[in-house]
């Protein structure tokens, strides 16, 4: 388990806890991944997904769940808040970081603070 700081929602873990629970061979290792990835008109965009722990992954245990994080994307995901949410008739899980210092108008990529240090 890691030391970082990532937060996860009461609704996430819920959400997460839930889908897990309806696999029949969910590992120990199994949470939710959050992963960045190039893309949108700001640079990055977050790509949540379930999957199980592998080599290279840092794994915080937050709100009863494991995050699942590639060791080179801890960067973007530090101070994170994963949540999920339904809003506007849109269902889904969503991250909020305070170190993104600006967002495309719709809502999907994002500039982190500190971007060259955090590439590199």
């Amino acid at each position: 388990m890691s030391d970082i700081n990532v937060t996860v929602t009461e609704a996430c873990a819920a959400a997460v806890q839930k889908v897990l629970a309806g696999e029949r061979a969910t590992a120990d290792s199994a949470g939710l991944r959050v992963d960045v990835v190039p893309g949108g008109c700001s640079g990055y965009q977050y790509r949540l997904s379930l999957d199980r722990a592998g080599a290279g992954d840092v794994v915080v245990d937050a709100g009863g769940v494991h995050v699942l994080i590639d060791e080179t994307h801890v960067p973007f995901v530090r101070g994170a808040t994963v949540d999920f949410r339904t809003e506007a008739g849109v269902t889904g899980f969503r991250v909020d970081n305070p170190n993104i210092v600006y967002g495309c108008g719709c809502g999907s990529s994002f500039l982190l603070r500190d971007d060259d240090v955090a590439a590199a």
